[in-house]
């Protein structure tokens, strides 16, 4: 007969080692972690651009978003960025000490993978890779999970932790869905996030390669703002600020630039009849001299005009670079028939969820990552609290 774990993880990403690593001191061997890839955590290693990025010291709910406004407000509250850095040390992950965007002292996100395999080693996690999941059932009170290549595994819960469908050259291109879909759970529509944007181009014309520090209005399937660079690219957009507003437009909308978001227009205004006083070019000086040469060409010399293009610089969005681009994807696994509290299934009890897979997506800088550890944080807490083994002995009367 297989071996029953207590809990069998489907996914070997952020989520689904934190689960683990949570479960690992009361359970050990008797947790596992099934990865479609060779190696666990392949995507976290690259995240951050390699530095990893992991939480932030904001994570109000208002950074995140979800076809339930409320629903990820729950597990945030409860396990918040102290929690997180909590966690984190118990590792020997030491988190850097300026405020917002947290990293591992090292800037290497591979060290924080590599502090999740050996905490799994250590309390002799059972680990299978190359387990490509076809197909999960429940069937009298026991979860099994079939992968392509007819291996077997068998456990009391069920924790779905496989991703989302960005990047599927590491094994996430959204196939998974297909085994929440089993039990009777829908999926949102799924979109690429955190993605470059294309754009007409034409009104970017010669702005190639240029960087600029602005707020960015997005309207698309919602309205999104944020502030941070703005890269211009020969396709369309890039940077950290079209990057948080990227979801929201990704299949097509308008973005709104503001360039020099500390000036007000009318401050803006009197600087650039000072420069025409002095014969000097209009926006030269004020903004980089590339982009000062686009904008006054498409403001006939009009001050007033430039200085609204300025403020107001409005780009028509075309699309984006696609999943394979995206850092994340949004959209999945409707939250609606989730406990936001436990993250457990409302459809099939033992049935749980974390991270991406979710329909639940956060801003660039660190929110995505924050929402892998709290959602499976929340799925761990609660099958702790219940203390049930895999024989169906509780903690106490296993001598835990």
């Amino acid at each position: 007969m297989d071996k029953l774990y207590h809990t069998l993880i489907v996914g070997g990403g952020a989520a689904g080692l934190i689960a683990a690593a949570r479960l690992a001191d009361r359970y050990g061997g008797e947790i596992a972690v099934a990865e479609r890839g060779e190696r666990l955590g392949r995507k976290l290693s690259l995240s951050g651009n390699g530095q990893g990025n992991l939480t932030n010291s904001d994570v109000s709910p208002a950074h995140y978003r979800s076809g339930e406004k409320a629903f990820p407000a729950v597990a945030l509250k409860e396990f918040p960025f102290e929690s997180a850095e909590r966690f984190y040390r118990t590792l020997g992950i030491f988190l850097t000490r300026e405020a917002g965007k947290k990293y591992p002292l090292s800037k290497q996100a591979s060290a924080v993978t590599d502090a999740l395999r050996c905490a799994l080693e250590r309390e002799k996690v059972v680990t299978k890779t190359g387990f490509c999941a076809l197909k999960a059932e429940k069937q009298r009170g026991v979860f099994t999970v079939t992968a392509e290549d007819g291996r077997r595994l068998s456990a009391k819960h069920l924790i779905l932790a496989f991703g989302g469908k960005a990047a599927k050259h590491l094994g996430t291109d959204g196939t998974s869905y297909a085994l929440a879909e089993g039990f009777g759970h829908r999926i949102t529509a799924v979109y690429p996030a955190l993605v470059q944007l294309t754009t007409q181009t034409e009104p970017i014309r010669g702005l190639k390669g240029i960087k600029a520090e602005a707020t960015v209005f997005a309207e698309g399937r919602y309205r999104a703002e944020s502030r941070g660079e703005v890269l211009f690219t020969d396709y369309g957009v890039s940077g950290s600020a079209i990057f948080s507003v990227s979801g929201a437009v990704s299949g097509g909308g308008r973005i709104e630039i503001g360039f020099l978001p500390e000036v007000s227009e009318q401050e803006l205004i009197k600087m650039l009849k000072a420069r025409a006083a002095l014969g000097l070019p209009l926006a030269g000086g004020i903004v980089h001299n590339q982009l000062a040469r686009v904008l006054e060409k498409q403001a006939r010399g009009e001050i007033g005009k430039l200085a609204s293009l300025i403020k107001k610089f409005s780009l028509p969005v075309t699309g984006s670079l696609g999943f394979d681009a995206a850092q994340v994807s949004a959209g999945g696994v409707d939250v609606r028939d989730i406990d936001a509290r436990t993250m457990e299934s409302k459809l099939v009890r033992g049935l749980y969820f974390a991270g991406e897979a979710m329909d639940v997506d956060g801003d660039c800088g660190g929110y995505n990552l924050h929402w892998a550890y709290a959602s499976a944080s929340a799925a761990a807490a609660h099958l702790l609290q219940n203390g049930e083994t895999a024989n169906g002995k509780t903690g106490e009367e296993d001598g835990a």
